[in-house]
């Protein structure tokens, strides 16, 4: 199936997410890719606080043809957004879902970060296209800083300005 067919859908995370948030943030394809080898044991404390309130903002999780393919919101200990898909569910979908948490999720929030390994620069793509996309593009909407071992993208936007398009 083509990746534009697949149904992607960003639902606030719930209790009953809590078990699948710690098994897929644990899994050692995350890694080198999503966070940096040294920081391995501190998914042991965020992986499983993903799933729980303890801090407030948004918590969603990013299904993709009805299945539970990633997430998308706070990371516990930082408070920088985040976002992981399954190998499954990459080519196509994260940008989608980064689109509908962006445009629907963050109302009145306020501005966040993501952080974003310069081992991954496909998240990093994915992210500047959904912000395209959303019409996000100055400086009042986002700014990019480089950092030693990634980028720190600050979406200042909270409220869709009515001429974004969302799919």
């Amino acid at each position: 199936m083509e990746p534009t067919q697949r149904t992607v859908e960003v639902r606030a995370a719930t209790a009953s997410d809590w078990w699948w948030l710690t098994r897929a943030g644990l899994s050692p394809e995350l890694i080198g890719t999503q966070y940096h080898r040294a920081e391995t044991p501190l998914q042991l404390l965020i992986a499983p606080t993903r799933g729980t309130p303890l801090r407030p903002g948004p918590r969603c999780i990013i299904e993709v043809d009805g299945r539970r393919a990633g997430y998308i919101g706070r990371n516990p200990l930082s408070g920088n957004l985040e976002y992981f898909l399954q190998p499954w569910a990459r080519g196509g979908t994260g940008g989608r879902a980064i689109e509908a948490f962006l445009a629907h999720r963050r109302r009145g929030d306020r501005p966040r970060a993501f952080f974003v390994s310069h081992r991954n620069p496909r998240s990093r793509a994915a992210l500047e296209r959904s912000l395209e996309r959303l019409g996000w593009t100055d400086e009042a909407d986002v700014t990019t800083t480089d950092g030693r071992h990634g980028w720190r993208i600050t979406v200042h936007r909270t409220e869709p300005t009515g001429s974004e398009r969302t799919s």
